[in-house]
């Protein structure tokens, strides 16, 4: 490979289109940035460089050492800013400066050609998983499934969800002489909006719930979907929740907001106000709803004060735990010397499915923290519907989300613009080697039987194998090695041998999962081995990001920090409003999926007032600061 040089490196840069729209100060601000605070670190003949010497310097300096040169910026103008050779304000240019520069190498598709792999060969020693923290109890679940649902029901709910999605549209008005019996100024027909299927999901969810639990309550009556609509029963199941189940009164005001669209749907020809006041059972769940709002009003300053202190991480430490699961990525692990309690000095190489669920888990986490979307965007991507491979003008590949159906449409509009964007490019390399290596390699493996248990690590003869063992242990016949007893030893090959037939047994499943999932993730189902293949479920996704971080976190922080996929919108926007930074609030925030407001409620929940106050305290009544 060619010799990169920063020299050379700088006079692509001249000859790049990011370079024709710097400002004139560009050269001698980076000149300064790495003369003055990235240089003498990465060389000790640096300090000191004088202007001159700049040019000859760059043309020796392989280039692939300016990886991480602004930590090292940050690093040394700190150092500077302490012993008041400067002042925080004057390295803002320069800072600016590198990183756009660097932003820029990172870009170039020779760059990434400079580094090995950095995977390591053998994963870090990972200590036990943390235990879940202990917040409510768990409960056994009480809603129904679809499957459960008369034939009656499941034909309201399908009329609900068809009235919900056209906005009342599918329904004929029956109402005799509406002219007649509307007042001045009324419109003849409600108000209803439609909503996206997304959102319908909710209300069938939250009418499950309510049928599963009235199911109990009164085992002996008929369910109906009206049964939502009951004020006092909506209150004593609200009131259930909350006393039994460990929720708030935010769920009241779901169930509220669906049983009131449930109200309108079984009332819609019945009324000729825009606004639905001719109907009194739907005031008197408005009123019950806003009764709920303020209650949860009431509770939410507790909510988030608890929230806030589940993500105490910063955007740096969160970078490190990208940088640690990639590490959990490696080929080969090991384990403890018994003895020692050191890591062993032998390594064992880890099954495909293994290495290939480290790889999601950590390119999840890595989209999460670079570009923290919306989990549900991310559990949405397939390629080439909406995720798209591009490159730039200087041929330079990069990714792009391109989403019809989001969440701010089925908030404000269905006619909302989609959501498009473009992914960071840290991101481009490991989504190639998911979407071009691991994901294809899963998918040729779960086509036939030998290569689904391969995936497994497992032989397809191993059931076979296992029994004879079996046999020979109930014989008294045992492999000369093993220490145990025969009967310890014959329960570990039947637990083996359990393993080896659940795996079997579950591959046309997962076959068919894989099959008809195009998503760009999926469940490893790694104790439940029929989910393979499926798409991620909110839970499921939720709980493969908590873990990894309370994994990764435990090893480098040796505490375990629980940050769920919403927490990181929450640590970003807080990153982003550091002072001394440009403001990039509002354009963030359209990154992400959300308002300016709504980014300085998710900052402020996590701001504590010391850190609101440590960056002004000595200086706040200087001018012009």
């Amino acid at each position: 490979m060619e010799q990169y040089t920063l020299g050379r490196a700088l006079k692509l840069w001249e000859t790049s289109i990011d370079a024709k729209n710097v400002g004139i100060n560009f050269d001698k601000y980076l000149s300064i940035a790495l003369r003055q605070y990235v240089f003498p670190e990465l060389e000790p003949v640096a300090q000191n460089l004088k202007v001159e010497e700049f040019a000859s310097f760059c043309h020796r300096l392989p280039v692939a050492q300016l990886n991480g040169a602004l930590d090292i910026f940050d690093r040394q103008f700190e150092k500077a800013v302490e012993k008041g050779r400067t002042s925080r304000s004057t390295g803002r240019n320069y800072r600016s400066t590198l990183r756009q520069f660097i932003q820029w190498l990172e870009k170039q598709a020779w760059w990434h050609c400079l580094f090995p792999d950095p995977v390591a060969t053998v994963s870090p020693f990972r200590e036990k998983s943390p235990e879940l923290p202990k917040t409510r109890e768990r409960h056994s679940p009480y809603g129904l499934s679809k499957e459960n649902l008369p034939s009656h029901i499941l034909k309201q709910v399908a009329e609900f969800k068809e009235f919900r999605l056209t906005g009342g549209r599918s329904i004929r008005r029956t109402a005799s002489n509406p002219k007649q019996s509307r007042e001045d100024g009324e419109a003849r027909r409600p108000k209803i909006d439609a909503i996206q299927l997304s959102t319908f999901k909710n209300d069938e969810d939250k009418i499950l719930a309510f049928l599963g639990w009235y199911a109990q309550e009164y085992p002996n009556s008929k369910l109906k979907l009206e049964l939502l609509t009951d004020v006092d029963l909506l209150d004593k199941y609200t009131y259930w929740a909350i006393e039994t189940r460990g929720v708030c009164h935010s769920t009241g005001v779901s169930m509220a907001k669906t049983a009131i669209a449930i109200a309108k749907w079984l009332n819609y020809d019945k009324s000729i106000r825009r606004n639905w006041s001719d109907i009194p059972l739907i005031l008197d769940l408005q009123d019950l709803r806003n009764e709920y709002a303020q209650e949860y009003a009431k509770e939410k300053e507790q909510l988030e004060a608890e929230k806030g202190s589940s993500k105490k991480l910063t955007h740096p430490e969160a970078r490190q735990v990208v940088q640690y699961l990639r590490n959990l990525c490696a080929p080969y692990n090991t384990s403890r010397d018994k003895k020692t309690g050191e890591p062993s000095k032998y390594s064992q190489r880890r099954k495909t499915s293994a290495v290939a669920r480290s790889w999601q888990t950590y390119l999840i986490v890595k989209i999460l923290v670079y570009c923290p979307v919306r989990q549900e965007e991310i559990r949405k991507l397939a390629l080439n519907e909406t995720l798209f491979r591009r490159e730039d003008d200087e041929g330079n590949p990069y990714y792009e989300a391109y989403f019809e159906e989001h969440k701010r449409a089925t908030q404000h509009s269905s006619h909302s613009k989609p959501r498009h964007y473009r992914l960071p490019a840290i991101l481009t390399p490991d989504l190639d080697m998911w979407v071009y290596k691991w994901r294809p390699l899963i998918e040729e493996l779960v086509r036939t039987p030998e290569g689904w248990m391969e995936l497994w690590g497992y032989k397809l003869d191993k059931v076979e194998r296992t029994h004879q063992k079996i046999k020979a242990a109930q014989q008294g016949i045992l492999p000369k090695l093993v220490k145990s007893s025969a009967e310890e030893y014959i329960q570990y090959q039947e637990w083996r041998l359990s393993g080896a037939e659940r795996r079997i047994n579950a591959w046309k499943i997962a076959k068919s999962n894989f099959e008809a999932n195009n998503r760009l993730f999926f469940m490893f189902g790694k104790h439940e081995t029929e989910a393979f293949g499926k798409p991620f479920e909110v839970d499921t996704f939720w709980e493969t990001v908590r873990r990894a971080f309370a994994i990764a976190t435990q090893s480098l922080f040796g505490e375990a920090r629980w940050i769920n996929p919403h927490a990181l919108r929450h640590i970003a926007e807080k990153h982003i409003r550091q002072p001394g930074r440009k403001d990039i609030t509002e354009s963030f925030g359209t990154l992400i999926g959300h308002s300016k407001k709504m980014g300085d409620e998710y900052a402020a929940q996590i701001t504590s007032e010391y850190e609101l106050i440590a960056e002004l305290a000595d200086d706040w009544w200087i001018e012009n600061m």
